[in-house]
């Protein structure tokens, strides 16, 4: 059996739609700000609370400039933030 990849200070989050996800890993400080974790609600409410790896429900591209935002702190994002790069 084949053992995941395990980066220290990282949570493996798939992200993307249908059949096209892709693990993306997202630092334990970037988990915690606002914007993740209302896609991370968004998506439990459409994939319901699962074991195993985190999913949501997001453009690739999208998510990962979220991330890039807020790991330079230039990101300031509210809740139509959030709907409009989960609505791609």
């Amino acid at each position: 059996m084949k053992e995941a990849l395990k980066v220290k200070g990282y949570v493996p989050v798939l992200v993307g739609k249908g059949e096209d996800m892709e693990r993306i890993h997202v630092s334990i400080k970037a988990i915690h700000h606002p914007t993740i974790v209302e896609l991370l609600d968004q998506s439990a409410h459409e994939y319901g609370h699962q074991q195993g790896l985190l999913r949501i429900k997001c453009d690739t591209h999208s998510f990962k400039a979220i991330i890039d935002r807020i790991s330079k702190k230039s990101i300031i994002c509210d809740l139509s933030c959030v709907i409009c790069f989960f609505s791609k």
